[in-house]
């Protein structure tokens, strides 16, 4: 076979040689968004922070216990609904994923544990990890990392609220771990 001949074919296969690697286009989302949570239907605001690497959660009350043999965690999750502009407390549970010990500046270092939770964004249902603790002295009672970010949007540090959370009940839910 001529060499000319062998490039060409190679130059024809190349896109179907990378055709496996193409990804899924992210969402160009705004440092701040209203995401719902699945099993309460409650929006919130929530802060998308990729210089943070995990998400984490408002939780008080937080306890530990067994379902089904497993470790499960119970927390009261505390926040102002969007659509109602009235605080609520939602007692939730997940699945203890891990515990994730934090280190600190001049101070203790802190064990929290990590659970998974559903909620939607944009148009999509998301099952992710979350720090639990308690998020009382923040703007905002849950913040996206950069560990969930990065597999599902681009962050515009100069925008708002450029989605709004539009999910159906029984809708496809991706998983998307840290």
């Amino acid at each position: 076979m001529k060499p000319a001949t062998l490039t060409l074919i190679l130059i024809m296969a190349l896109p179907a040689m990378t055709q496996g690697a193409v990804r899924a286009p992210k969402m160009v989302l705004g440092w701040l968004e209203t995401t719902e949570l699945m099993d309460s239907g409650m929006r919130i605001k929530t802060k998308l922070d990729v210089g943070a690497k995990t998400s984490s959660m408002q939780a008080t009350n937080i306890e530990t216990f067994k379902k089904d043999g497993k470790p499960w965690v119970r927390f009261d999750f505390t926040d102002q609904d969007v659509d109602t502009d009235k605080e609520r407390t939602l007692r939730l549970e997940g699945p203890l994923v891990r515990e994730v010990v934090i280190k600190r500046h001049g101070a203790p270092n802190v064990t929290r544990p990590v659970v998974t939770q559903e909620f939607c964004l944009y148009n999509q249902i998301y099952r992710t990890e979350f720090s639990l603790t308690d998020r009382g002295k923040f703007n905002y009672a849950i913040l996206l990392g950069r560990s969930f970010l990065s597999q599902v949007a681009l962050i515009d540090s100069g925008e708002t609220f450029l989605s709004r959370p539009a999910c159906k009940a029984n809708g496809n839910i991706l998983d998307i771990k840290d």
